[in-house]
């Protein structure tokens, strides 16, 4: 009787506890449910914060077109021989008369096409305006930014005229920014400037207002966005884009309609922001120029203070308006991340609270001539690099240079520890060059990978050369013999960007970069996880190393994937730089390379430090596939070529061989090969090197041999000319022209092309005039 009252008062208590497990499950389930909701209403709230916002900015349109800027109401600021700069002293819209052509730019869309197409009320509000700015409300959603422009916020301008242009502030009450602006006329250009170091955007108010302060702070701002915009009402101009080596979206009337921006980072994306973020798939820009080419006018944007804070942003006619545009965003706070647990895995998104006060400036060149093109455009960059960042033509050769790599070494992982996989030793490399020499190839530079002591994979601790490879020994006596033939080696220095081996004294928690959150940020990609070096401490390992390259007499160092082509602000406390000292920082490294060992290749590369820079290794030749991007243009090439040579990914390593062949040849790039001395089969022991699944150097002696012969055929007496045409000259058929006059058409087409005296096999080329 005892045991059956103890059994009943148990199961009287477990129910009981079940009903309270019940209740709590299902009060926790309803507050889970009333914060799913909470966070559901929030961001309804934050969609229609968003629609509301547009939604003012349409009321203040007041369902009535809103007209373009009165030219009636400008004056003349400022003029010289080529230019004459007129500016609305209300607005700061300004005209620039070519006294040359009769020809305009204005920094607003073209009147003509004013009322053309379906623009909503706040987007022709946006057309009219000087600028288009983003902010963030700091104590509304920090998360989230709000896009408006200076005709939308109804703001008033103080304008002042002052030597060769004006100087104007802008004052939005309503969200306390001031912006204050110049825009000067030079030569052949206008210069538009924002004075990052006078602009306020906190808000004042006064003592007895009760209003609370939503933290409006300036994100980003376009200024004159629609500068040169025009419709595609008539179909015969473009924008030009860097993309790759540079891409046009052609003026078309029938264009589909999308919401869809082009909208990329000048020099790629910021590590310092990358945890948890949608990086772009597109291909880094590498080059700070955009240009529109049109009827009215041609110029060329290239933004110069500022360029590492900029992106570049673009839309074809029927994407928000009825116009092609193209334009800079100028960039002062960064969405980031911010972590509210040691894992780093909970926490929330908001905006950097500390502004980028920097100057940006951006210059317009005006393209004289009776029907510029792209051509014209990168002649005038060209013009750009040569004198204001100090390139030289380069000197006559006889023959073309083979870019060849070398994989030195890589890394086998081991069940306890890793080991050295050698691939090509310091006395095979010498026989791979003597082999190539004797097949045909006249000239060539060296690239040597995985010379490390660690092999390609270990990042950290590279001197001495690795034992397996000859050590330093046999590398002296390899680079003896290179310089014997004339030719030249340089050392992949890539890997200094990283460390994963904790040698030359680095320390993850002290030494690798950090985000603004502070964490320490690691790369994972096919080379395994690795750490990101403070630019700083990287700085001091390649100084302290540069004594031990030089005892070796090699000719340089090929940097990239980093150097050169990586650009991370630093929030490590002990290294702290900011992006733009970090670019200043690798520009410095490269300089003291070139003074140290005698010159720099550079992988992967950014436009900017090259006066000392002799190479561009594995430049894009391919554009991002965008589906308004119509077809891709050699810019950069033209821009280049004749004051620094260039290649592109190494020919046997994937793809049409012979497309990349012709598009070399027609792109006036050199040819270029990895190759390894021991059998492909043995780099799939490697951590990373599976990927160069094609590389031993008896499968493409001949190969090599064949397409260097017919580069030197092509390229050989115009390595040191400047390119000065190309064109389509029908479907899959394209011509180059040099400035000695030697003309080289490429046809891409299966089937041969003929016209006139012009033949052309079947993916061929031929060489017309000029030449040896």
């Amino acid at each position: 009787m005892k045991r059956k009252a103890v059994i009943i008062i148990i199961l009287a208590f477990l129910t009981v506890f079940s009903t309270v497990t019940v209740l709590v499950n299902h009060t926790e389930a309803a507050e889970e449910g009333d914060a799913t909701e909470e966070n559901q209403d929030q961001e309804e709230n934050a969609t229609d914060d968003q629609a509301e916002d547009v939604q003012q900015e349409d009321n203040q349109g007041n369902g009535e077109k809103a007209p373009p800027p009165d030219e009636s109401k400008f004056e003349q600021v400022a003029e010289n021989d080529n230019l004459i700069l007129k500016a609305d002293p209300e607005t700061g819209h300004f005209i620039v008369d070519n006294k040359k052509t009769g020809k305009k730019l204005r920094s607003f869309p073209n009147p003509d096409g004013w009322n053309e197409g379906g623009t909503s009320d706040s987007w022709g509000v946006h057309l009219q305006s000087p600028f288009m700015f983003s902010y963030v409300e700091f104590d509304v959603r920090k998360d989230v930014v709000k896009e408006s422009s200076f005709q939308s916020q109804g703001g008033t301008a103080d304008f002042k005229k002052i030597e060769n242009g004006f100087e104007i502030t802008y004052d939005m009450p309503n969200v306390g920014f001031v912006i204050p602006i110049e825009v000067k006329l030079e030569k052949d250009y206008v210069e538009t400037r924002i004075l990052g170091d006078e602009i306020s955007d906190e808000k004042e108010f006064a003592e007895d207002d009760d209003s609370k302060d939503p933290k409006s702070r300036l994100v980003s701002l376009r200024l004159f966005p629609f500068l040169g915009a025009e419709t595609s009402k008539k179909e015969n101009g473009y924008i030009v884009l860097p993309d790759g080596p540079g891409a046009l979206i052609d003026f078309q009337k029938d264009r589909a309609s999308t919401n869809n921006l082009y909208s990329e980072r000048v020099y790629g994306d910021d590590w310092a922001f990358s945890s948890k973020a949608d990086f772009s798939s597109r291909q880094s820009i590498k080059m700070p120029t955009f240009g529109i080419k049109s009827e009215n006018q041609t110029f060329l944007g290239l933004i110069e203070e500022g360029d590492v804070y900029a992106n570049i942003v673009s839309a074809p006619s029927e994407t928000l308006t009825q116009y092609n545009w193209a334009t800079a965003e100028h960039l002062f706070r960064f969405k980031f991340f911010q972590p509210t647990n040691r894992k780093k895995l909970e926490g929330y998104f908001t905006y950097s609270q500390e502004m980028q006060r920097e100057d940006r400036s951006v210059r317009y060149y005006l393209i004289d001539g009776s029907d510029p093109t792209y051509v014209d455009m990168a002649e005038r960059y060209r013009e750009y690099l040569m004198e204001e960042e100090g390139l030289d033509r380069l000197e006559a050769k006889k023959n073309v240079s083979l870019q060849l790599s070398l994989i030195g070494g890589g890394t086998k992982k081991g069940f306890i520890r890793d080991s050295f996989l050698p691939l090509t030793t310091a006395e095979q490399a010498g026989q791979i060059v003597k082999e190539l020499n004797t097949s045909g190839v006249e000239d060539m530079s060296i690239h040597y990978y995985g010379w490390q002591r660690g092999g390609y994979d270990k990042n950290g601790g590279h001197f001495p050369v690795a034992k397996k490879l000859g050590g330093n020994d046999d590398m002296k006596k390899f680079v003896d013999f290179v310089h014997s033939k004339g030719f030249t080696v340089y050392l992949d220095a890539s890997s200094y960007t990283y460390n994963n081996t904790n040698k030359d004294g680095f320390r993850p928690n002290r030494d690798a970069i950090r985000d603004l959150s502070s964490t320490v940020i690691k790369n994972r990609s096919y080379r395994g996880e690795k750490f990101l070096v403070s630019p700083k401490f990287m700085e001091k390992t390649i100084l302290q190393d540069m004594e031990k390259a030089k005892e070796l007499e090699v000719d340089g160092y090929l940097y990239g994937d980093g150097i050169g082509s990586l650009l991370s602000t630093d929030y490590n406390n002990k290294y702290f730089v900011n992006r733009r000292e970090a670019k200043e920082l690798q520009e410095g490294i490269i300089d003291k390379t070139a003074e140290e060992l005698g010159g720099v290749h550079l992988a992967w590369g950014n436009f900017y430090g090259l006066q000392n820079v002799q190479h561009l290794a594995d430049m894009d030749d391919d554009y991002s596939y965008d589906l308004f991007v119509d077809r891709k243009i050699p810019f950069a090439q033209i821009a280049l070529h004749g004051l620094i040579s260039y290649s592109f990914q190494d020919g046997n390593m994937g793809g049409n061989m012979n497309h990349r062949l012709l598009q070399g040849i027609e792109y006036g790039a050199l040819p270029s090969f990895i190759l390894t001395h021991e059998e492909s089969q043995k780099l799939m022991e490697s951590i990373s090197l599976r990927r160069y699944y094609s590389s031993n150097y008896k499968q493409w002696e001949n190969e090599i041999a064949v397409q260097y012969q017919s580069y030197n055929e092509a390229l050989a007496d115009v390595q040191d000319q400047f390119i000065v045409d190309h064109h389509v000259v029908a479907k899959g058929v394209y011509e180059t022209r040099y400035e000695n006059g030697k003309r080289i058409l490429v046809n891409y087409n299966k089937t041969p092309y003929s016209k006139d005296d012009i033949k052309i096999e079947a993916e061929d080329f031929i060489i017309l005039e000029g030449g040896r």
